[in-house]
Protein backbone atom coordinates (compact mmCIF):
# COMPACT_ATOMS: atom_id res chain seq x y z
CA UNK A 1 0.00 0.00 0.00
CA UNK A 2 1.39 3.38 -1.00
CA UNK A 3 -0.20 5.38 1.81
CA UNK A 4 0.76 4.51 5.40
CA UNK A 5 -2.63 5.81 6.55
CA UNK A 6 -4.56 3.56 4.17
CA UNK A 7 -2.32 0.61 5.04
CA UNK A 8 -2.81 1.15 8.77
CA UNK A 9 -6.57 1.66 8.43
CA UNK A 10 -6.98 -1.47 6.33
CA UNK A 11 -4.79 -3.55 8.65
CA UNK A 12 -6.76 -2.35 11.68
CA UNK A 13 -10.20 -2.98 10.17
CA UNK A 14 -9.29 -6.45 8.95
CA UNK A 15 -7.53 -7.42 12.21
CA UNK A 16 -10.40 -6.33 14.46
CA UNK A 17 -13.00 -7.99 12.21
CA UNK A 18 -11.05 -11.25 12.10
CA UNK A 19 -10.28 -11.28 15.84
CA UNK A 20 -13.85 -10.65 16.96
CA UNK A 21 -15.18 -13.00 14.28
CA UNK A 22 -12.83 -15.73 15.51
CA UNK A 23 -14.11 -15.26 19.06
CA UNK A 24 -17.70 -15.57 17.89
CA UNK A 25 -16.88 -18.71 15.91
CA UNK A 26 -15.00 -20.24 18.86
CA UNK A 27 -17.92 -19.41 21.19
CA UNK A 28 -19.65 -22.48 19.80
CA UNK A 29 -17.20 -24.45 21.98
CA UNK A 30 -16.69 -21.80 24.69
CA UNK A 31 -19.82 -19.63 25.07
CA UNK A 32 -18.04 -17.04 27.25
CA UNK A 33 -16.22 -15.80 24.15
CA UNK A 34 -19.40 -14.20 22.87
CA UNK A 35 -19.74 -11.96 25.93
CA UNK A 36 -19.64 -8.28 24.87
CA UNK A 37 -16.79 -7.42 27.24
CA UNK A 38 -14.67 -10.25 25.81
CA UNK A 39 -15.26 -9.04 22.26
CA UNK A 40 -14.41 -5.47 23.28
CA UNK A 41 -11.15 -6.53 24.99
CA UNK A 42 -10.09 -8.80 22.13
CA UNK A 43 -11.04 -6.20 19.54
CA UNK A 44 -9.17 -3.50 21.47
CA UNK A 45 -5.97 -5.54 21.72
CA UNK A 46 -6.22 -6.51 18.05
CA UNK A 47 -6.68 -2.84 17.18
CA UNK A 48 -3.59 -1.85 19.16
CA UNK A 49 -1.27 -4.37 17.54
CA UNK A 50 -2.81 -3.76 14.11
CA UNK A 51 -2.15 -0.02 14.32
CA UNK A 52 1.46 -0.73 15.27
CA UNK A 53 1.78 -3.26 12.43
CA UNK A 54 0.19 -0.83 9.98
CA UNK A 55 2.42 2.09 10.91
CA UNK A 56 5.54 -0.09 10.78
CA UNK A 57 4.46 -1.79 7.54
CA UNK A 58 4.67 -5.28 9.05
CA UNK A 59 2.29 -6.92 6.57
CA UNK A 60 2.93 -6.32 2.90
CA UNK A 61 -0.66 -5.99 1.73
CA UNK A 62 0.29 -5.91 -1.94
CA UNK A 63 1.19 -9.61 -1.76
CA UNK A 64 -0.80 -12.79 -1.15
CA UNK A 65 1.69 -13.77 1.57
CA UNK A 66 1.07 -10.57 3.50
CA UNK A 67 -2.68 -11.07 3.45
CA UNK A 68 -2.39 -14.77 4.31
CA UNK A 69 -0.28 -14.12 7.40
CA UNK A 70 -2.45 -11.20 8.51
CA UNK A 71 -5.47 -13.52 8.37
CA UNK A 72 -3.60 -16.41 10.02
CA UNK A 73 -2.35 -14.26 12.90
CA UNK A 74 -5.86 -13.04 13.72
CA UNK A 75 -7.67 -16.37 13.35
CA UNK A 76 -5.83 -19.66 13.96
CA UNK A 77 -2.93 -18.00 15.82
CA UNK A 78 -5.06 -15.33 17.51
CA UNK A 79 -4.23 -16.37 21.13
CA UNK A 80 -0.52 -16.02 20.36
CA UNK A 81 -1.02 -12.65 18.68
CA UNK A 82 -3.01 -11.32 21.64
CA UNK A 83 -0.48 -12.66 24.14
CA UNK A 84 2.43 -11.05 22.32
CA UNK A 85 0.54 -7.79 21.89
CA UNK A 86 -0.13 -7.51 25.62
CA UNK A 87 3.00 -8.97 27.22
CA UNK A 88 5.45 -7.84 24.55
CA UNK A 89 4.18 -4.27 24.58
CA UNK A 90 4.35 -4.15 28.36
CA UNK A 91 7.91 -5.50 28.62
CA UNK A 92 9.77 -4.51 25.47
CA UNK A 93 9.52 -0.71 25.78
CA UNK A 94 11.94 -1.07 28.72
CA UNK A 95 14.51 -2.59 26.37
CA UNK A 96 13.96 -1.05 22.96
CA UNK A 97 11.86 0.99 20.54
CA UNK A 98 9.49 -0.09 17.72
CA UNK A 99 11.52 -0.29 14.53
CA UNK A 100 10.34 0.16 10.95
CA UNK A 101 13.54 -1.35 9.55
CA UNK A 102 13.11 -4.55 11.61
CA UNK A 103 9.34 -4.80 11.07
CA UNK A 104 8.55 -3.70 7.50
CA UNK A 105 7.50 -6.70 5.41
CA UNK A 106 8.53 -9.11 8.20
CA UNK A 107 4.96 -9.91 9.37
CA UNK A 108 5.71 -8.99 12.96
CA UNK A 109 6.16 -5.93 15.16
CA UNK A 110 9.82 -5.72 16.12
CA UNK A 111 11.52 -3.54 18.70
CA UNK A 112 15.11 -2.49 18.12
CA UNK A 113 17.03 -3.26 21.30
CA UNK A 114 18.88 -0.41 22.93
CA UNK A 115 21.73 -2.78 23.82
CA UNK A 116 22.23 -3.39 27.51
CA UNK A 117 19.15 -1.89 29.12
CA UNK A 118 18.73 -0.42 32.54
CA UNK A 119 18.39 -3.98 33.76
CA UNK A 120 21.88 -4.82 32.50
CA UNK A 121 20.84 -7.37 29.88
CA UNK A 122 20.46 -7.50 26.12
CA UNK A 123 17.19 -9.05 24.97
CA UNK A 124 16.45 -11.19 21.91
CA UNK A 125 12.98 -12.68 22.13
CA UNK A 126 9.70 -13.25 20.32
CA UNK A 127 6.24 -13.40 21.87
CA UNK A 128 3.50 -14.12 19.37
CA UNK A 129 3.99 -11.56 16.60
CA UNK A 130 5.94 -9.11 18.78
CA UNK A 131 9.72 -9.34 18.75
CA UNK A 132 12.71 -7.56 20.18
CA UNK A 133 16.21 -7.76 18.77
CA UNK A 134 15.47 -8.49 15.13
CA UNK A 135 15.08 -11.36 12.73
CA UNK A 136 17.62 -13.95 13.77
CA UNK A 137 16.64 -17.37 12.41
CA UNK A 138 15.94 -18.61 15.95
CA UNK A 139 13.32 -15.94 16.56
CA UNK A 140 11.67 -16.47 13.19
CA UNK A 141 11.29 -20.15 14.11
CA UNK A 142 9.29 -19.17 17.20
CA UNK A 143 7.06 -17.04 14.98
CA UNK A 144 6.58 -20.04 12.67
CA UNK A 145 5.86 -22.35 15.61
CA UNK A 146 3.05 -20.11 16.82
CA UNK A 147 1.54 -19.97 13.35
CA UNK A 148 1.70 -23.73 12.86
CA UNK A 149 0.47 -24.78 16.31
CA UNK A 150 -2.02 -21.95 16.76
CA UNK A 151 -4.11 -22.20 19.95
CA UNK A 152 -2.11 -25.12 21.36
CA UNK A 153 1.26 -23.31 21.13
CA UNK A 154 1.09 -21.46 24.47
CA UNK A 155 -0.31 -24.44 26.42
CA UNK A 156 2.46 -26.66 25.04
CA UNK A 157 5.11 -24.14 26.07
CA UNK A 158 3.62 -23.81 29.56
CA UNK A 159 3.24 -27.56 30.09
CA UNK A 160 6.79 -28.28 28.93
CA UNK A 161 8.21 -25.70 31.35
CA UNK A 162 6.24 -27.18 34.26
CA UNK A 163 7.33 -30.76 33.49
CA UNK A 164 10.99 -29.88 32.95
CA UNK A 165 11.11 -27.68 36.05
CA UNK A 166 9.74 -30.51 38.18
CA UNK A 167 12.21 -32.96 36.64
CA UNK A 168 15.16 -30.61 37.19
CA UNK A 169 14.15 -30.01 40.82
CA UNK A 170 13.61 -33.69 41.63
CA UNK A 171 16.89 -34.70 39.96
CA UNK A 172 18.86 -31.91 41.65
CA UNK A 173 17.56 -32.81 45.11
CA UNK A 174 18.09 -36.58 44.74
CA UNK A 175 20.44 -38.29 42.29
CA UNK A 176 22.09 -35.08 41.17
CA UNK A 177 22.81 -34.03 44.76
CA UNK A 178 24.29 -37.43 45.58
CA UNK A 179 26.54 -37.30 42.51
CA UNK A 180 27.57 -33.75 43.37
CA UNK A 181 28.48 -34.71 46.95
CA UNK A 182 30.40 -37.68 45.59
CA UNK A 183 32.23 -35.24 43.28
CA UNK A 184 31.13 -37.16 40.21
CA UNK A 185 29.44 -34.01 38.91
CA UNK A 186 30.33 -30.36 39.43
CA UNK A 187 26.65 -29.38 39.71
CA UNK A 188 23.63 -31.18 41.09
CA UNK A 189 21.48 -29.97 38.20
CA UNK A 190 21.55 -30.55 34.47
CA UNK A 191 23.34 -27.81 32.57
CA UNK A 192 22.43 -26.43 29.17
CA UNK A 193 25.01 -26.33 26.35
CA UNK A 194 27.18 -23.27 26.07
CA UNK A 195 25.05 -22.15 23.10
CA UNK A 196 22.02 -21.68 25.34
CA UNK A 197 20.92 -18.08 25.85
CA UNK A 198 19.99 -18.92 29.45
CA UNK A 199 22.71 -20.25 31.82
CA UNK A 200 22.64 -21.86 35.25
CA UNK A 201 19.91 -23.94 36.89
CA UNK A 202 17.18 -22.57 34.61
CA UNK A 203 19.28 -22.92 31.47
CA UNK A 204 18.61 -26.63 30.95
CA UNK A 205 14.88 -26.18 31.61
CA UNK A 206 14.74 -23.46 28.96
CA UNK A 207 16.96 -25.26 26.44
CA UNK A 208 15.23 -28.65 26.77
CA UNK A 209 11.73 -27.41 25.96
CA UNK A 210 10.54 -28.76 22.58
CA UNK A 211 10.16 -25.28 21.10
CA UNK A 212 13.72 -24.29 21.99
CA UNK A 213 15.16 -27.61 20.80
CA UNK A 214 13.37 -27.02 17.51
CA UNK A 215 14.63 -23.42 17.26
CA UNK A 216 18.23 -24.20 18.26
CA UNK A 217 18.17 -27.17 15.87
CA UNK A 218 17.82 -24.78 12.93
CA UNK A 219 20.96 -22.86 13.83
CA UNK A 220 24.32 -23.67 12.19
Amino acid sequence: MGSPFVRTLLTAVVAVALATGTCLAASVLWPALREPWVLIVVGGIALLIAIMAGILGSYELTTARGWLLLVLDHTWSLPNTLFGAVVGNIIYPFFGNPSTSLSAGKEWVSYKARGASGFGVTVLQTLGTVNIGGAGNHERVHLLQARILGPIFLPLVGISYVILTLFQCVWSLTIGLILRLAKVRDTAWFRAPATSAVPGFWGWIYFATPMELWAYGTEP
